[in-house]
Order: C-alpha cells, then sequence, then structure tokens
C-alpha cells in the first residue's frame, strides 16, 4: 500500500526540522571550540579552519529555511 502524500510531505518536514535544529547545535559547537581554541592561544591557522567550518555550517542554516519554505 502506497504512501499518501500527506505522509510523505510530514515526513519531509520532521526531516528538514531535524537538519535545522542540528544545525544549529552544531553552530553552537562550533563557537564553543573556537572560543576554547582562542582562550588557550591555539595556533592562528587552527581557528581560522574552525571559523570556515562555522560559517559554511551557518551557511546551512538558510539553505535549510528556504528548503523547509518551499516544502510547506
Amino acid at each position: 500500500m502506497p504512501l499518501s502524500p500527506l505522509k510523505i510531505k510530514t515526513n519531509v518536514v520532521k526531516r528538514i526540522y531535524k537538519e535545522h535544529a542540528g544545525y544549529g547545535k552544531e553552530a553552537e559547537t562550533q563557537q564553543k571550540r573556537i572560543d576554547k581554541l582562542i582562550a588557550e592561544g591555539a595556533d592562528e591557522a587552527d581557528v581560522r579552519k574552525q571559523k570556515e567550518v562555522l560559517g559554511e555550517t551557518l551557511q546551512m542554516i538558510p539553505d535549510v529555511k528556504n528548503c523547509f519554505a518551499i516544502t510547506i
């Protein structure tokens, strides 16, 4: 028996919501990691690389929001 379109869309919304929450948590974790590296006086290259990772994560949040808006 095939899944109804409503059930499929509901599952898509749930997945996108989980992605959004995951990227938010990842951004918080990255920021804490950067703060810790700076406090410990880590190498500038390490800090810069972690900031790049944080930037990529922050770029994904609007993309996920856009997907969410399209899905609804």
